[in-house]
């Protein structure tokens, strides 16, 4: 059996609930960092901080971490995809409409 039809015959026996938090959390840098078992991914916010001399720089603040199966991490990876090439996409199509 492949992987493919292992994953649709796991999932059909599974239902999916979604519980958002209000509080969601918006990263602007992520690390990705794999093992042999799994994947992390570890979410981020880059942030100035004030040096004690007055001079400000930016620092890169990790705060979130998830660690995926590899499995799990390609179907994030394919969602991902798909989903930036839908915007592109609509992006393209609102570029054309505007030149028209």
């Amino acid at each position: 059996m492949s992987d493919e039809q292992a994953q649709k015959e796991q999932q059909q026996g599974m239902k999916k609930t979604v519980a958002l938090k209000e509080d969601g959390y918006y990263s602007n840098c992520t690390m990705v960092e794999a093992s042999p078992f799994d994947i992390s991914l570890l979410f981020g916010k880059i942030r100035p901080v004030s040096e004690p001399g007055g001079q400000t720089s930016l620092v890169e603040l990790y705060e979130k971490q998830i660690y995926l199966s590899h499995l799990q991490a390609r179907a994030l990876h394919e969602a991902l995809g798909r989903s930036l090439a839908n915007i592109a996409r609509r992006q393209q199509g609102m570029g054309d409409t505007a030149t028209q």
